[in-house]
């Protein structure tokens, strides 16, 4: 008797090794996908223009970065919306075009009254040192502008400066692009972070449906080759290889449908919550959160920069590479901070993706053509002061 249960015993662990050394085979091959010291632009930029708009995305990928990061909710009528917080009132006119609906949350509106909204002023008001007159009346973006812009083209103008679009005959929106005059030809992947998520039944399956429709799901459609390189004479060329979108979210549950839905064969990002109200940094709660990520499929933990409490220590960081997980941070305005965090990580969610680039240069681990400085690039792509 001893002996069976001696053998059941072997063969329990044996196939618990197994599977264990599939799981880290299958993270190491989609961590491939996703270029180390990668630049990931933090809402397009925050900085040079007003974040998540099209500027920022235009600007973000003829700078160089390697992905442009953004927050994805969705309207009342079911249209997938770019936004960062759950309401407009930060960064929009909301309050003027809609008095006492400025504390409404996005999923309130539908997607008619979101194209009303000017996501541009607010900037010019807050930073008059950047603002610029063509930053005034711009629009809350929709998922599928991101992608659109990523791939060279920018939104399709009316002749009053509106943006063009349609209904089909389901009632849908349509919206129409063009060719980007200024595109320098960088083609950078999408970073793309589910927000509030819990508050979105079905919003991972919809992004999923998205990105095959307008081409930017790398299981759908055409298979991209192994091996595609990150850069191509000098341009970025993540945006065509396998790693062309990674997915983050800071929800366990979202975590675990992302995972079914893109089949854990695409790079994914367990986000870490705020240091300043988070007691993560904790060495006890570091073990649980790299398990979880461990179980959940993830290959990378995203975490965020801290004073006092580090989003990312050494230790954590030791903890993160120790089981094979890949580490990217957020989010970076100085060199000095990129000096700290340099050996704790793979990747830089970035506002400044301009100084991340030259960063990365300068200490040699990554090669960049771009010559002009962040103003000469938003005067190219028509942003004149």
């Amino acid at each position: 008797m001893n002996k069976i249960v001696l053998a059941i015993s072997i063969l329990l662990v044996a196939a618990c090794s197994c599977q264990q050394h599939k799981s880290e085979t299958k993270m190491k091959e989609v961590q491939k996908y996703m270029p180390d010291n990668a630049v990931i632009a933090h809402r397009g930029t925050i900085y040079w223009a007003p974040e998540l708009t099209e500027p920022a995305f235009r600007w973000a990928r003829n700078a160089g970065a390697d992905y442009v990061e953004l927050d994805v909710q969705r309207s009342k009528d079911g249209v997938l919306i770019i936004m960062h917080d759950r309401t407009f009132n930060r960064t929009t006119d909301v309050a003027q075009k809609f008095p006492g609906r400025e504390k409404e949350t996005i999923d309130l509106f539908t997607c008619e009254e979101i194209m009303k909204l000017d996501a541009g002023s607010t900037f010019n008001t807050k930073f008059p040192d950047r603002a610029r007159s063509s930053y005034k009346n711009l629009d809350v973006l929709v998922f599928e502008d991101v992608f659109q812009i990523a791939a060279g083209n920018r939104i399709k103008r009316n002749p009053d400066g509106s943006r063009a679009f349609h209904l089909d005959a389901a009632g849908k929106y349509v919206f129409e692009y063009e060719p980007d005059p200024a595109d320098n030809g960088h083609r950078p992947g999408v970073y793309i972070e589910y927000k509030d998520p819990d508050s979105y039944p079905g919003l991972e399956e919809q992004a999923y449906a998205e990105l095959a429709r307008f081409g930017w799901n790398p299981l759908e459609g055409e298979v991209i080759k192994d091996n595609v390189p990150f850069y191509i004479d000098g341009k970025v060329n993540v945006g065509n290889t396998k790693g062309k979108i990674l997915n983050q979210t800071f929800s366990r549950p979202s975590m675990l449908i992302l995972q079914k839905v893109f089949k854990e064969q695409v790079p994914t990002s367990f986000l870490i919550g705020n240091t300043k109200t988070n007691d993560f940094a904790k060495v006890e709660v570091m073990d649980e959160i790299v398990n979880f990520a461990l179980s959940s499929g993830a290959q990378y933990i995203g975490t965020n920069l801290g004073d006092e409490n580090d989003g990312l220590s050494p230790e954590f960081s030791k903890k993160i590479h120790a089981v094979g997980l890949k580490a990217n941070a957020y989010s970076f305005n100085t060199i000095e901070q990129m000096e700290k965090y340099l050996p704790l990580l793979e990747g830089m969610i970035t506002n400044r993706a301009d100084l991340t680039i030259y960063f990365y240069c300068e200490r040699g681990v990554r090669e960049n053509k771009t010559t002009q400085t962040p103003e000469e690039v938003l005067i190219q792509l028509g942003y004149n002061i």
